[in-house]
């Protein structure tokens, strides 16, 4: 089997989950496609995207087939927030009159949500979403720390070249330790579960060193200053929005911690995560760039999907045995 397979037997009440037994191809295309960015971009300008790709795939797999998701299933109880803060982010490119960094934004956000809602609709009935999702985490991880750890031979003037080369190429600013830290967070709640693979433990601890490394040149691009943006209209509106959004995720997430005992670590971590993403917007202003809208989109669809499956299901309780007995069972 697979390290990060995520078809550990489980009792549940509907049979033949759309992640079971293989790896769930669609949930690791915004990952693979933010390091595509980051590494071989499609386009120098930015105008497209390998993030663009990973959404339409990910649409096709969700709107194509006889497990399509219904139309009902693309609701979600975030589309307020989404459509505002879509709306401000249009008004903002409009009012930018040309300027290409705000159009930047708009573009990665679109992508990013149009991934959130194909992933969220096509597996919120699957109570196996979250581990069709979460080694997409891993992969960014383990591919971003390979790329920190091979430019950290040359030294650290080599970080630093390495990152502001892909803060041009995602519209970021420190958006290589960014990304690590929100990725890293996620593995290291994965890790932290009964049972949990021995991979999984080596992948937070091997984030966490990347981090630091990636870190050392400029820091996670943090500053108090950041704060006197909030004085703008759009940033200030727009950031409520988000604030709004990710906290309602956040909730969302520590109440799945409770409602899937099995699976408690994890949704805490993404809890955390969207925490710290609120800190990202008030001391980085919108400085993440596409890794941090990439993975934010994909630990929104995982609670999205997996607090649908509860609601579908409010007796449910996944259990799983350990990695290691299934391993070995293999």
């Amino acid at each position: 089997m697979l390290a990060y397979d995520p078809a550990a037997p489980l009792r549940a009440e509907r049979p033949e989950p759309v992640a079971r037994g293989r790896w769930c191809w669609p949930a690791l295309l915004p990952g693979v496609a933010m390091v595509l960015d980051a590494g071989w971009p499609l386009r120098p300008d930015g105008e497209l995207l390998w993030l663009d790709v990973a959404a339409i795939l990910c649409l096709g797999w969700a709107l194509v087939g006889s497990r399509r998701a219904p139309p009902t299933d693309w609701a979600t109880s975030m589309d307020g927030n989404i459509a505002a803060g879509f709306v401000l982010a249009l008004l903002h490119v409009i009012r930018a009159d040309g300027d290409a960094e705000p159009m930047r934004w708009l573009h990665q956000i679109a992508s990013s949500g149009a991934c959130f809602y194909a992933l969220a609709a096509r597996l919120r009935r699957d109570p196996l979403a979250a581990d069709a999702i979460w080694p997409s985490f891993a992969f960014a991880v383990l591919a971003l720390s390979t790329f920190t750890l091979a430019c950290a031979t040359r030294g650290i003037e080599a970080i630093g070249h390495a990152s502001r080369l892909v803060d041009v190429r995602w519209a970021s600013q420190a958006g290589l330790a960014k990304t690590l830290l929100l990725a890293t967070v996620l593995c290291a709640g994965r890790a932290m579960e009964p049972g949990a693979r021995a991979l999984w433990r080596v992948t937070a601890l091997v984030g966490a060193l990347s981090l630091v490394l990636a870190s050392l040149p400029t820091g996670v691009g943090l500053r108090i200053g950041s704060l006197a943006s909030l004085d703008e209209p759009f940033y200030f509106g727009t950031s409520i929005v988000a604030f709004m959004f990710l906290a309602g995720l956040a909730r969302m997430a520590w109440t799945l911690a409770r409602e899937r005992p099995a699976e408690a670590h994890r949704w805490r971590a993404a809890s955390l995560v969207f925490a710290l993403v609120v800190v990202l917007l008030l001391f980085g202003g919108t400085t993440g760039g596409e890794g941090v809208r990439a993975l934010t989109a994909l630990a929104a669809a995982a609670a999205i999907a997996g607090s649908r499956t509860a609601q579908a299901a409010p007796g449910l309780r996944v259990v799983r045995e350990p990695e290691a007995t299934t391993a070995r069972a293999a």
